[in-house]
């Protein structure tokens, strides 16, 4: 999915350019209408008087296989894009194996908002599905958190917070039954030191704090990785232009002696790079990750 010349770092990446390769990337995204078959509530507010980004959407599975169990996803778009409509095609995977699904919009970064913001709203959003669940008609004791690429950061983060209450961002009732990240920017505190980015670029996609080496250590999932003991689902691929996060992600719970379920592609096919299984989930590669997501679930019911 994501930009393969991210890796290239003989030239520099402006923001002009990002943005038009980022444009160019979801313009070819395929659209789901099958999520319409299924009972559903469409942008619902999780804040009070919030912006119209910090809305969900929830589906709800068929009557004749719900497991009574709910995947919440975390869309990514490198912190600067990406739309909660995108994953819907992902989520007629796990609707059609009986789960509920609720898409998570936040507000992006802009100069102005970065991250942190975005954590903000994801956590409000996920302590909202928590308090309202039973109005809502989901089980907030099957909650299951994933997230792709950048959301796979906000999602692993916001899971390390529902265990550590010393972290500058967390839920207040939010607890996840798993999480399951999918390609996910982890080592987040060296990002601002990237030699690829224009400083320009970088205060797009980070923020106006991008230089604080401290502010960024704080908001990466890496720093409190060793704050979570629960279910811990990763998947990477061979294409995937950021496989090494997922590699530190991995070798990190190992070290900590942490139980992890690892999936790593090995394939040529082009197709099958970042993200493979949440923006083509009919590749028989992401139908191998996608029924590995939900074996894992089904495990931790």
């Amino acid at each position: 999915m994501l930009l393969v010349l991210l890796c290239c770092s003989a030239c520099k990446l402006s923001t002009p350019i990002m943005k038009m390769l980022i444009k160019a990337n979801y313009k070819n995204m395929q659209q789901s209408t099958v999520t319409e078959d299924y009972a559903n509530r469409i942008g619902v507010p999780y804040v009070e008087d919030g912006a119209p980004e910090q809305v969900v959407d929830i589906f709800y599975a068929g009557p004749e296989n719900r497991k009574d169990a709910v995947i919440i996803d975390i869309h990514g778009g490198f912190y600067v894009a990406g739309k909660r409509e995108f994953n819907r095609i992902f989520a007629e995977v796990f609707l059609k194996e009986g789960f509920d699904v609720v898409l998570v919009e936040y507000r992006l970064n802009d100069r102005v908002r970065d991250v942190s913001d975005e954590l903000r709203d994801c956590a409000a959003a996920l302590d909202y599905l928590s308090v309202n669940a039973e109005e809502l008609g989901l089980n907030k004791d099957r909650m299951f958190l994933t997230g792709d690429s950048a959301g796979g950061h906000l999602a692993l983060y916001l899971a390390e917070g529902s265990e550590n209450p010393s972290m500058p961002v967390r839920t207040e009732v939010f607890k996840p039954r798993g999480v399951l990240v999918n390609c996910p920017a982890y080592d987040f505190a060296t990002y601002g030191e990237a030699n690829a980015y224009t400083e320009d670029f970088k205060e797009w996609f980070l923020g106006p704090r991008y230089k604080d080496k401290d502010y960024l250590k704080s908001l990466s999932p890496r720093t409190f990785i060793s704050s979570y003991t629960g279910s811990l689902f990763l998947s990477t691929c061979t294409n995937d232009f950021i496989r090494g996060e997922s590699l530190k992600l991995k070798a990190d719970c190992d070290a900590l002696g942490r139980d992890i379920v690892f999936i790593d592609i090995q394939s040529n096919d082009r197709q099958v790079g970042h993200v493979h299984n949440v923006a083509s989930p009919a590749l028989p590669e992401s139908q191998e990750v996608n029924a590995a997501m939900i074996a894992f679930m089904n495990h931790c019911l």
